[in-house]
């Protein structure tokens, strides 16, 4: 079969499994991978990692949306089902600096996109009184032949909260007209470091122990020429525990990648005058974040270098290959984040899952650029790793995801910790 005609075969079936997804979505229930059969060999699939509380990844609006839509912007936020973070919140919780991302790009790869963007970003922007955005959508491949209302809000989310924490950092989204990895890898991320992209944020993704080690090993070299290139791509760990929603402990991928900077979640509590409180592991009705040791990838230098340990109820031990995640950020739905879009809710909506950590993370590192810190691809685990036990991150010791523990140090549910930005810009 031609390359062309493969691409095409593609297409089509990723149409017909993401249909059924957006289905079972419907029916409540949550697909952790899925599998694209393509001839003459299977062409992985990633899934979005915005939850909505109370919902599935994808699923449609419900009780926690409300407000605005259409092209209607509703400013006043609706009653949130446990806690809501704004941007103001969290910059506060998160003891963000001054450093704004200007000068920097940040790349957003997310597949199907929304054709509501643009007016629902510029809602939030109001509602929040945030500056005019940079914002630059492209669809290199060619248009989504449909509308998905997952990935849509998936794209609301990693834009309006990437640019809520980088208010100045320019934003290049790049639209892939399916999920495939041969998309969202294999094509957007060289397309995002040839335009200029420093930061790639991915909040997407599917157990490893279903895309293979075959199929990463090939798709890392992509990564490790980001890398070459300065870039830094920072993936979310996943929503579904140790597990990854398999029968067995399991990372996600492509934040396993080595070269890739994961991000896993918290439950993050403030004090009543906005301060932070504490952080947990993320783990509760909702989900819980990914993390856990990788089949497919060895133990990075960057990892043994400092020693660093993963903890089970058996006890804590050296890992046998990368460990993820490398840091973590506020991700539970039930301490989640205010997202407006109108793809397929009807405004205001209350959304978690480390999709939320991913973009967020991404800005941190565009703030830090921005401040004249020289970190890259190549430097920025090393420096990361570097923080463990100082006052840059907290360090989150309570709960687990399912199998793995967190601990005082590196832990592989949340990393090293969580931000202090003020410092992290400092520090790096």
């Amino acid at each position: 079969m031609s390359q062309q005609a493969l691409i095409k075969s593609e297409r089509k079936m990723a149409s017909m499994i993401i249909a059924g997804v957006v289905a079972m979505g419907f029916l409540g229930i949550v697909p952790a991978v899925l599998t694209v059969a393509a001839s003459p060999t299977p062409v992985p699939t990633a899934v979005p990692f915005a939850y909505v509380l109370g919902g599935t990844h994808g699923s449609h609006g419900g009780p926690h949306g409300g407000g605005g839509g259409g092209s209607t912007c509703t400013t006043t936020l609706p009653s949130a089902n446990g806690v809501s973070y704004t941007p103001s919140q969290i910059k506060n919780a998160y003891s963000y600096s001054s450093a704004n991302g200007a000068g920097e790009t940040i790349a957003i790869i997310d597949a199907y996109g929304s054709p509501t963007l643009s007016s629902d970003l510029a809602c939030f922007d109001t509602a929040f009184g945030l500056p005019t955005p940079s914002l630059k959508i492209t669809e290199p491949w060619g248009a989504a032949k449909q509308k998905n209302s997952g990935w849509g809000l998936e794209t609301s989310l990693d834009v309006e909260w990437a640019h809520a924490m980088a208010p100045a950092a320019n934003i290049l989204l790049i639209v892939t007209p399916s999920a495939s990895f041969t998309y969202l890898v294999n094509d957007a991320v060289p397309y995002a470091t040839s335009n200029g992209a420093k930061v790639i944020s991915m909040s997407w993704g599917s157990a490893e122990s279903s895309v293979g080690c075959s199929t990463e090993s090939t798709e890392s070299t992509y990564f490790a020429n980001a890398v070459s290139a300065g870039a830094i791509p920072v993936g979310a760990s996943g929503d579904n525990g140790a597990n990854d929603g398999t029968g067995h402990p399991t990372v996600d991928y492509p934040s396993a990648d080595p070269n890739v900077v994961g991000a896993g979640g918290t439950s993050l509590t403030l004090t009543g005058s906005g301060a932070y409180s504490g952080e947990t592991v993320w783990n509760d009705a909702s989900g819980a974040t990914g993390g856990g040791v990788s089949t497919c990838f060895s133990e990075p230098t960057y990892q043994s270098s400092h020693n660093i340990l993963v903890t089970t109820s058996s006890g804590s031990s050296t890992p046998t290959g990368r460990a993820v995640p490398d840091v973590s950020y506020n991700a539970d739905p039930a301490t989640g984040f205010w997202v407006y879009d109108t793809t397929g809710y009807s405004g205001w909506v209350q959304v978690g899952g480390t999709s939320a950590a991913a973009p967020q993370w991404s800005a941190i590192l565009a703030d830090a650029l921005s401040a004249g810190d020289g970190i890259n691809g190549g430097n920025i685990h090393g420096l990361l790793y570097g923080l463990i036990g100082t006052s840059s991150v907290h360090d989150i010791t309570s709960g687990n995801n399912g199998y793995y523990y967190a601990s005082q140090g590196y832990d592989a549910c949340t990393g090293v910790g969580s931000p202090v930005e003020s410092s992290v810009v400092t520090s790096l």
